[in-house]
């Protein structure tokens, strides 16, 4: 185990395409061949795609917002409301001494036209795959709009891979949303999910695998396949690859949105990824007008114990659960962060599109669980905030902020990438900008478990200027270690033509 990070490698991608939805009576909208965001789906979005939709997106989140039976439930919130303002000032992480390099932009996707966003990584030790939407805006009907793999060995060339949108003898006009890992034999999955492009079913998450090279991937395989009206959201993929019972167990979490409610499931496969189990509801709430999105799962590679995270924007809250039994039970959810935006926060100078937590949850050495979020701050804006739990979960500590600019601009998208005692985060960053406008990307990095951190350092060599584009950097960035070095991946749009779509760069050392 290496107890610092010789270098520092970051990715970068993009935005911009949009769908339609349904109303909140289930009605269809026209949307003339174009795509269509089931409730709650927060997809990339293009605002010419809402000239035929007869609805308006809700600043980039599409989120049901009918009026419950008897009124809204007492401490709960209605579409991207919060029940709190900003939040209190948080302390400054403890300063270390471990240095941070910045190094050359080289950019990985190379293809013009199109979105790249919502972005994963993960990586065997000698391969990195990177994955993320590939999207043509308002081209759906014409174009691919698949999920791409980018793949290399050194992170200087790249190789582009797009996955296929048939499975469950059905072809998706879209898929979306991917998620990384890999097993103890190097072999990598692939989650995403896939919908129509004229209503929002039937819909279906699936896993794709490949072996360690990272470039010939299977047919996708189901893991949900909805025929209703119900859709499942925002996937997140994790595999065990300790020595336990259920080593090679792959996991995928999920938020499933039904009519009123959404719930938190997980499934999981024991056999490389060929069959499922059918979904394990894994969050505690029981109310009709449950509000969670965002599952986060992760496995303490030593012990096998599985977590899954998400925020419930209801109450405001990030919770986590555990399961030691290979995630076939779970126990009782515990808070591990207050969070202050709702489901989200429209922070300016994105598009519109609105901003949340972002969460990451990480197992690192000796079972510390590392989670970082964005926040809403009372005379700060958001800031990236840190906690951790070196008691499995049950009791996490007080946050404290990563960032260490002085001023108000907003810090968001955390990535979270840990290798043992070494946890780095990397986030968008607006203090080099008197506006709080263009966005640039700055790292901070811990050697001993998330106790200290370095100052923070710019990566980006230009800024990206996201305003003007609906989808702004969209919902989430990812990041993995590689070797010595560690590949964050973030949305990167320094072109002054929005019209010019965002692109995947790396900063290898």
């Amino acid at each position: 185990m290496k107890s610092k990070v010789v270098g520092l490698v970051l990715v970068v991608t993009g935005a911009v395409f949009a769908l339609s939805s349904k109303n909140s009576a289930g009605q269809a909208q026209s949307n003339v061949s174009k795509g269509v965001a089931p409730q709650f789906l927060t997809l990339p979005m293009h605002p010419r795609e809402f000239e035929d939709s007869g609805i308006e997106p809700d600043k980039g989140h599409f989120i049901w917002n009918a009026p419950f039976e008897n009124g809204q439930p007492p401490g709960q919130t209605r579409g991207n409301g919060s029940t709190q303002g900003p939040g209190p000032e948080v302390p400054r992480a403890p300063l270390s001494t471990t240095p941070l390099a910045t190094s050359t932009n080289v950019n990985v996707s190379n293809a013009p036209g199109s979105y790249q966003g919502e972005t994963t990584a993960a990586s065997n030790g000698s391969t990195i795959v990177a994955g993320s939407n590939n999207i043509v805006p308002g081209g759906c009907a014409s174009n691919n709009c698949a999920v791409a793999a980018y793949t290399s060995t050194g992170g200087t060339s790249w190789a582009t891979t797009v996955q296929s949108r048939t499975w469950n003898r059905t072809t998706f006009g879209i898929t979306f949303d991917p998620a990384i890992d890999v097993d103890t034999s190097g072999n990598f999955y692939y989650s995403f999910g896939g919908a129509p492009l004229s209503k929002n079913y039937p819909n279906s998450i699936a896993v794709a695998k490949s072996g360690p090279n990272g470039l010939t991937w299977s047919a996708p395989v189901a893991v949900t396949y909805n025929t209703s009206r119900f859709f499942d959201d925002k996937y997140y993929i994790a595999v065990d690859r300790s020595g336990g019972a259920f080593r090679n167990r792959i996991y995928v979490s999920w938020d499933r949105n039904t009519s009123t409610n959404q719930i938190l499931y997980i499934s999981y496969s024991a056999d490389g990824g060929a069959s499922w189990s059918a979904p394990i509801k894994v969050d505690d709430g029981t109310s009709k007008f449950e509000r969670v999105i965002g599952a986060y799962p992760a496995v303490d590679q030593t012990t096998g114990v599985v977590y899954d995270s998400w925020h419930n924007y209801a109450n405001d809250r990030i919770l986590v659960d555990k399961s030691t039994n290979g995630g076939v039970t779970w126990g009782s959810d515990v808070v591990a962060a207050v969070t202050h935006t709702g489901f989200g926060a429209d922070i300016g100078c994105n598009g519109g599109r609105e901003q949340g937590p972002a969460h990451a949850l990480k197992v690192g050495a000796n079972g510390v669980l590392h989670l970082v979020y964005a926040d809403s701050i009372r005379n700060r804006g958001f800031d990236i905030l840190y906690v951790r739990s070196t008691n499995g979960g049950a009791t996490w500590s007080a946050p404290v902020r990563l960032n260490d600019d002085a001023g108000a601009a907003h810090q968001y998208h955390p990535t979270l990438a840990v290798n043992g005692a070494t946890v780095t985060v990397s986030f968008y960053d607006r203090r080099d900008d008197q506006t709080n406008c263009l966005s640039e990307v700055y790292a901070t990095q811990s050697t001993d478990g998330g106790l200290t951190w370095a100052a923070n350092v710019r990566l980006t060599t230009a800024p990206s200027n996201f305003d003007g584009n609906a989808n702004g950097p969209g919902d989430y960035s990812s990041s993995t270690p590689h070797g010595v070095s560690v590949f964050p991946f973030h949305s990167d749009h320094r072109t002054s033509d929005a019209d010019t779509l965002m692109e995947i760069y790396t900063f290898p050392q």
